[in-house]
């Protein structure tokens, strides 16, 4: 079932709106009510409930991943997680989940994200592995963007999920980066348990 996200802001004003309204009279209340629909309505997400959640094993790593950055909306959903001690603005490393919302088939999905970075960085190397479900893996090297990826898209009905791990080049260990290889390889999406029937 689809939920509205109200941002901090919002609920602030319409707290303050409210406690400006008790203080005068109806008149007031009623006009303070119906801007802080206004200012939700402005403000609110529509971010659709996902069919399919993403499992993967990143308990594999023993170290603490953080959450840094959420943010969502009727075309996707994106999570970031960086290790402990790390920002999202500084990161070495950081793995990501993301969902596209779209009807567009894998394939097509697939080639406009290598199309958008060959766009960015002419030079990058791609690689892509058809998985035996249908998924995709691939992995970059873009010098220029300072990172290197593991990611990997699986098709479901309302759109395109994936999860990648990211690294700077000089702090890639080739026994990290072969854990978090097995780890993006052995992803899959399964029903989400929160999607109401």
């Amino acid at each position: 079932m689809p939920r509205s996200v109200f941002t901090h802001s919002t609920r602030l004003a319409c707290s303050r709106l409210t406690f400006d309204a008790r203080q005068n009279n109806m008149k007031t209340l009623r006009a303070s009510l119906l801007a802080c629909v206004l200012i939700t309505t402005v403000q609110a997400k529509y971010v659709p409930t996902p069919d399919m959640a993403m499992s993967w094993s990143m308990g594999k790593d023993a170290r603490k991943w953080i959450p840094q950055f959420q943010d969502g909306n009727a075309r996707q959903i994106i999570f970031e997680l960086v290790p402990e001690g790390q920002t999202i603005d500084a990161w070495k490393e950081m793995v990501a989940q993301q969902i596209e919302f779209t009807d567009i088939s894998l394939r097509e999905h697939f080639d406009g994200w290598r199309a958008m970075l060959l766009g960015a960085d002419p030079k990058i190397k791609i690689t892509e592995e058809k998985m035996d479900d249908g998924s995709i893996l691939a992995t970059y090297v873009s010098e220029a963007a300072d990172e290197m990826s593991i990611r990997r898209f699986m098709k479901a009905r309302d759109g395109v999920y994936m999860v990648a791990y990211h690294v700077r080049p000089k702090f890639k260990t080739d026994p990290i980066w072969s854990l978090w290889h097995d780890i993006i390889a052995s992803a899959s999406i399964v029903p989400n348990p929160e999607k109401k029937k």
